[in-house]
């Protein structure tokens, strides 16, 4: 009520009319630490904001570090040596053979293949990694045109003829059953063991 005095209440576990039990000295020490720490972190963050600096939020987690085994990273370093020798390998060959004219085995040795003919610019627009892009047979020269057809060899399949001319695996052989391969405008180069042979056509912008 108004009027009335107002009776001081003690804190939990202190006898109303009892003074307070004073801190140590251990604990005064600690609290001005904690008082101290935070007036650091405080300052620390007020200079941070006045420079313009991002006040990083979190500390940043560990970074992970990949451990090569060493057994692994040769492994790695053998096969990518391995690549590099094949495409160098590849590359080789195929600047050899680009330059390389082949001659044929037969009656004589007039019949010859290769990749690149000098003035011929037609041939220069073929790209066969396996057959040759042109052939020169009984005074004409033939141009890859990629046409196959269906042939498994002359003793099994009717309509061609025997030429006498190959080389390696790589026969030669006569069309009979068509009009271009009987004008003698188209003749057939065969693998051994393949199941089609392809067209070469005559071209009489080479020689």
């Amino acid at each position: 009520m108004i009027g009335e005095p107002v009776v001081p209440t003690a804190a939990p576990g202190v006898e109303p009319g009892t003074d307070r039990p004073r801190a140590s000295i251990e604990e005064r020490a600690q609290r001005r630490e904690r008082l101290q720490a935070g007036r650091d972190r405080y300052a620390s963050l007020l200079r941070s904001l006045q420079a313009g600096r991002e006040v990083p939020l979190a500390r940043p987690g560990p970074r992970l570090r990949i451990a090569w085994h060493p057994v692994l990273r040769t492994l790695i370093l053998g096969a990518i040596a391995v690549l590099v020798l094949w495409f160098g390998a590849r590359a080789g060959l195929d600047w050899i053979r680009h330059g390389q004219v082949t001659t044929w085995t037969g009656p004589d040795a007039t019949v010859q293949s290769g990749q690149v003919l000098r003035g011929c610019p037609i041939v220069d627009t073929i790209d066969n990694p396996i057959f040759p892009s042109w052939v020169r047979w009984s005074g004409s020269v033939y141009v890859y045109s990629g046409w196959k057809r269906p042939f498994l060899g002359i003793d099994r399949t009717p309509g061609f003829s025997e030429s006498g001319y190959r080389t390696g695996n790589l026969h030669l052989y006569l069309i009979d059953n068509t009009p271009d391969g009987k004008s003698r405008d188209t003749i057939l180069l065969w693998f051994d063991g393949g199941i089609a042979g392809v067209e070469y056509a005559r071209t009489p912008d080479c020689r």
